[in-house]
């Protein structure tokens, strides 16, 4: 008797969300606005927030150019390595003795209000930006932060 209450409720459930049947697309990164940002990279928006703050950001640096040393003051910061080789420092000098080189693949967690700056000193750099303003690392990632 269960299984035939259950089976129209879930056909029930499966009309009232038709997003949940769509399928997966790939996004057109050059349809989407961008803006330029720090007056080196170019910053596109991917998903934001319910107060239409940026929540997903695609960042691309151009070959050659540094992102001057800066921080955010809000959420910690994700940054995942999508193309080229970033050349990151941390502090609010830029020193290219202590920068350190990223490849594509490789995360940095950026917490909030730290200064640092970034660069694509050979060939372009493609970064996608998390930023999560209330959330904290898991465990294992905040041990590697210390």
């Amino acid at each position: 008797m269960r299984t035939l209450v259950l089976v129209p409720l879930l056909a029930a459930l499966a009309l009232m969300t038709p997003r949940a049947a769509a399928e997966s697309i790939e996004l057109d990164i050059g349809v989407l606005p961008s803006r330029t940002m720090h007056e080196t990279a170019l910053a596109t928006p991917l998903a934001v927030t319910d107060d239409g703050m940026p929540a997903v950001v695609l960042l691309r640096v151009p070959a050659g150019r540094e992102v001057p040393p800066h921080a955010a003051e809000s959420g910690l910061r994700l940054l995942t390595v999508i193309e080229g080789q970033l050349s990151w420092g941390n502090g609010d000098t830029v020193d290219r003795a202590a920068e350190t080189l990223h490849r594509p693949g490789s995360v940095l967690m950026v917490p909030a209000a730290s200064p640092h700056w970034l660069a694509a000193r050979d060939g372009d750099v493609l970064l996608q930006m998390v930023l999560l303003n209330a959330a904290s690392p898991v465990p294992a990632a905040a041990e590697q932060m210390r």
